[in-house]
């Protein structure tokens, strides 16, 4: 039953709804074209990473770094609390200066062993006995002792009864007393004696020993020996050798050179940059991220994707389409005849109360993607089938087109589109579907007595059909068939206007379109089709 809609003639214009599909199928196409992008691959690659756990907690960790919570503030704040320390800043100015040196050079030599000599000679007790001594006189040499000798002989009795008797001129023997004394007497006679007898008093002063004792006065007032032992002696040496070789020194040493390194140099640089994400992989594949995320395809993509926007196209698939664009019909698709006629009887034949004969290829034009089966008046003989005769021979006063996909598609269920101008409401121009025998049959679309109709023939309970104005004969509309299992919907232009329930063919079917006549008519007619379209359901 055709609906208000329909009756009121307020079915949307078949420009518009092409257009509207042509619309759809172009964002679906550029849906699956987009599907396989790179845009699009690259964006669900950043959206993986960038929204990742890893990802976020790395930025967080990169974005929340502080120099001064780092191992890097530690060891440079080590390193100048030791290079500030008193220790190592009095240490390399020691190495530095020129003390050190100056008593590296002195340090062991002989100078020091010599004066070290003289400093333990000195402290030594026989230095200080000596230099406790006191004055010596002649009366204090072996010289004084042999004169008191020599005196004491000179008194002795046998000494002089030995010079009695010489002066008597006897010829005494010599005794060794007499000897000794004379030989004293020979010695204190001599010049060495006397010039002993003549000394000046001996002092310390003129002893070897004071003579040691002014080398060392000397040496040690000596500005080298002086600023020696006042090194060695001081805290700067003894800071010297507490620190040099220490582990302090070490360390300092270690940080010194870690701190002029270039890995510490760039990790400091590093840890005190604020914008230190900004300069990282990660902040550019975030920023390309945000960037992608505003892109004009991206947002569609997602706001369509998931949608019921293409459900209409999801649900089905083209599998049979002709869209008449060369200049002759494509005879890989339609036989022109009827499918039984071209398989058995190998020839054209009509039906029933048919005028029109069916020629091969006289009724048909193929111009700017139309293709036009005219009928027209043409006097030739051809065969016409009835079920009560058979085949018989007759006299036809018009000729016409049919064709089929009976030898190159059938279906069962789906959608059987066509856009069609039918013409003449009162010629018999159909598009329309067969299976393998007379029935089913099911008429999409037919004119025939000034209005357009939808049959349906079951072969079990008679006809269903229904009819709607003969304005939609004149212009182009689109005519479905959608086909389940349990049921055939007709539509033009997407508007329903007749349903079938009951005996829903359940075999594969072929469609036919053909123009022809049941009633005389002057002049010639024609039947328009842009385009067939089969959809398959997914």
């Amino acid at each position: 039953m055709s609906s208000l809609r329909l009756l009121l003639g307020l079915i949307p214009a078949t420009s518009k709804i092409e257009q509207a599909e042509k619309a759809l199928k172009d964002e679906f196409e550029k849906l699956h074209l987009f599907e396989k992008s790179e845009t699009l691959s690259r964006y669900l690659k950043l959206d993986d990473l960038v929204n990742s756990s890893a990802f976020i907690e790395k930025r967080k960790e990169i974005e929340s770094l502080r120099y001064r919570d780092s191992a890097e503030y530690d060891r440079e704040k080590e390193f100048n609390s030791l290079q500030k320390s008193k220790d190592i800043v009095l240490y390399f100015r020691t190495v530095s200066g020129s003390m050190l040196r100056q008593f590296r050079e002195l340090d062991g030599s002989k100078k020091i062993k010599d004066f070290e000599y003289l400093e333990n000679f000195i402290g030594s007790n026989a230095f200080r006995q000596k230099q406790k001594m006191k004055p010596i006189t002649f009366k204090d040499s072996d010289e004084y002792r042999k004169f008191l000798e020599y005196k004491s002989l000179k008194s002795d009795p046998e000494i002089k009864a030995y010079y009695k008797a010489l002066r008597k001129k006897k010829n005494p023997s010599k005794p060794k007393v007499v000897e000794k004394f004379e030989e004293l007497g020979r010695y204190v006679q001599s010049q060495e004696f006397l010039t002993k007898k003549n000394m000046k008093p001996v002092t310390f002063k003129d002893t070897e020993e004071y003579k040691k004792l002014l080398e060392y006065k000397r040496v040690k007032n000596s500005p080298e020996i002086r600023e020696y032992y006042k090194f060695r002696d001081s805290k700067e040496y003894a800071n010297f050798l507490d620190t040099d070789g220490s582990s302090r020194l070490a360390r300092y040493n270690e940080l010194k050179e870690y701190v002029a390194g270039q890995e510490f140099r760039e990790m400091k640089s590093y840890l005190l940059d604020r914008k230190r994400f900004e300069k990282t992989e990660m902040f550019r594949e975030a920023e390309e991220y945000k960037k992608l995320k505003k892109n004009e395809d991206i947002i569609w993509y997602f706001k369509v994707k998931d949608s019921d926007k293409f459900d209409e196209l999801r649900n089905k698939e083209l599998v049979f389409t002709d869209d008449f664009n060369g200049d002759r019909l494509d005879t890989g698709k339609w036989l022109t005849n009827f499918y039984w006629g071209e398989k058995l009887l190998k020839d054209r034949y009509s039906v029933g109360n048919d005028l029109q004969a069916y020629t091969e290829k006289e009724n048909f034009e193929v111009r700017n993607s139309i293709l036009r089966i005219q009928t027209k008046p043409h006097k030739v003989t051809g065969k016409v089938w009835s079920a009560t005769e058979g085949f018989r021979t007759k006299e036809f006063s018009y000729t016409s087109g049919l064709i089929n996909s009976g030898n190159s598609f059938r279906q069962k269920y789906g959608i059987f589109s066509a856009k069609i101008r039918l013409g003449n409401p009162s010629a018999r121009n159909n598009f329309w579907m067969l299976a393998g025998k007379i029935t089913p049959h099911i008429d999409i679309c037919r004119t025939s007595g000034g209005k357009v109709w939808a049959d349906y023939i079951s072969g079990k309970d008679g006809i269903a059909r229904s009819a709607i104005s003969s304005k939609f004969a004149s212009g182009f509309y689109i005519y479905t068939l959608e086909w389940t299992k349990e049921s055939l919907v007709w539509k033009i232009n997407g508007e329903e206007f007749f349903r079938q329930t009951t005996d829903v063919p359940q075999e594969p079917m072929y469609v036919l379109l053909a123009g022809g006549l049941e009633k005389p008519i002057s002049g010639s007619t024609s039947m328009e089709i842009d385009w067939v379209r089969v959809y398959q359901f997914k």
